[in-house]
This record gives C-alpha cells, sequence and structure tokens, in this order.
C-alpha cells in the first residue's frame, strides 16, 4: 500500500461523509473494473473523466463532496488505489469505534465460551472495546489454532509446535 493511498483514505474518513456512501462508491469502483480503466487513463482529460464522474457521483445519491473526492484521486492518479483508500477509510472507522479485526485459523471449532475469551484477551491487550473476528478452518495446523490481527500472530498450532521441536 502506497502512502498516497494511507492519505487518501485518511482524508475520505475525515470527510466524515455517511458510510453507505462510502461503501456504494467502494462497490461501483470495485464492480466496474472498466470504469476505473477509463478514469486512469492518461489519454483522456481531466473534463471528460469529471463528466463521467458527474453522471455516475451525483446528487440525491451521493454527495458533492464525493463526486470531488473522486474527481481529486484520479487527478492525483490514485484512483487505481481505491480497494487500498477504502480499506484505510474503513480501518480508521474501527479504530474510533474501538473495534480490532482479527482472524482465527482453526483445526476444532472453538465454543462461544473460547470464542468470548479470544475477544476479551484481545480487547484486554490491544486497549479496544470489540473485536470483529473471522474463523476458518484449516486442518492443516493438526491441532490448536493460529490468531492474527494486523502484524501480529499468535501461533499455537501443533503444527508450529512440531516444527520448533524438530528445529531445536
Amino acid at each position: 500500500m502506497t502512502d498516497q493511498a494511507r492519505l487518501y483514505g485518511a482524508v475520505l474518513y475525515e470527510l466524515k461523509l455517511p458510510e453507505d456512501m462510502v461503501y456504494e462508491t467502494g462497490r461501483i469502483l470495485k464492480e466496474n473494473p472498466e470504469l476505473v480503466q477509463v478514469l486512469a487513463d492518461p489519454g483522456l482529460t481531466a473534463v471528460k473523466k469529471e463528466a463521467v464522474i458527474d453522471k455516475i457521483w451525483k446528487e440525491p445519491e451521493f454527495s458533492l463532496s464525493m463526486a470531488s473526492f473522486i474527481k481529486k484521486a484520479c487527478g492525483a492518479g490514485c484512483i487505481g488505489q481505491m480497494e487500498d483508500v477504502f480499506s484505510v477509510w474503513e480501518q480508521c472507522r474501527r479504530d474510533e469505534k474501538g473495534i480490532l479485526k482479527a482472524q482465527l485459523l482453526y483445526v476444532t471449532e472453538p465454543d462461544e465460551a473460547q470464542i468470548a475469551g479470544i475477544k476479551a484477551f484481545l480487547c484486554r491487550e490491544y486497549g479496544k472495546k470489540e473485536v470483529q473476528l473471522t474463523m476458518a478452518a484449516h486442518p492443516e495446523l493438526l491441532g490448536g489454532f493460529v490468531l492474527r490481527t494486523g502484524d501480529m500472530e499468535y501461533d499455537y498450532s501443533l503444527k508450529e509446535q512440531l516444527a520448533d521441536l524438530f528445529s531445536a
């Protein structure tokens, strides 16, 4: 992810646009890669790009601020990085609400009490109010689990324990 995408994501968040408007803009760009190609085309004039933007991002569904933001992203050449921009916006939104995003990989699905314990641990460890936990079965772990959040990984899998045992 580029610094430019991080900056634009933070700016988008600071605009305080309605969440549904931001999600809808992200959906439009993701589902229409041809649109992104047109908006990123250096051979197309800014006037023509702005005309396309004005047709799609018009009131009442979208505010003038959203249309202006998309125009600025085009002008800055980062319209092709909008997935990263929206990812930064989402992270800013979670940070403000005290929400941590985490992933749990397991062999045997944990019960509700275990999930609650994992969430409590993460809230305590990271000073958050809530955890958005996605879970997925990974039988190749052989046993145990792997918990990931941000750039941290807690590996309590049997596979990792066996690897440590044989590498010692």
